[in-house]
């Protein structure tokens, strides 16, 4: 392989990378941004996250970019069931937030050097 058909096929690799579309989700560089609203319901379950998308320079709509187990969609900010999800995941985040807070040590009570050496000294 020439060197010229060798850096024809990286500049055209590169293009390709720089701009991957799929479902209404358009991908550019470091921006990405949902061209068009998915199709299809999405299960609270499979959204790992999500994010809000607002309209600008680079991108021509408002949006929720859902980011699930499986693919990228693309939710209307202003349709009740995506709301109804945003609520949901929201729910299960702080449930999550909470869940850990108690889980921490820091939360325990210290225990007494007295203790330290009992149980130290029992666990032999």
């Amino acid at each position: 392989m020439s060197m010229l058909q060798m850096l024809t096929v990286i500049a055209l690799t590169v293009i390709l990378l720089a701009s991957v579309e799929g479902n209404g989700v358009q991908m550019q560089m470091d921006v990405q941004c949902c061209m068009l609203y998915s199709r299809g319901k999405v299960r609270t379950k499979d959204v790992l996250r999500f994010e809000v998308q607002t309209e600008g320079p680079d991108c021509s709509i408002q949006a929720i970019i859902l980011y699930t187990k499986k693919a990228v969609k693309c939710g209307d900010p202003k349709d009740p069931r995506v709301r109804r999800l945003m609520r949901k995941i929201t729910q299960r985040e702080k449930a999550k937030a909470r869940q850990i807070m108690w889980m921490q040590h820091d939360n325990l009570p210290a225990m007494s050097e007295d203790k330290k050496d009992y149980w130290a000294f029992n666990a032999e």
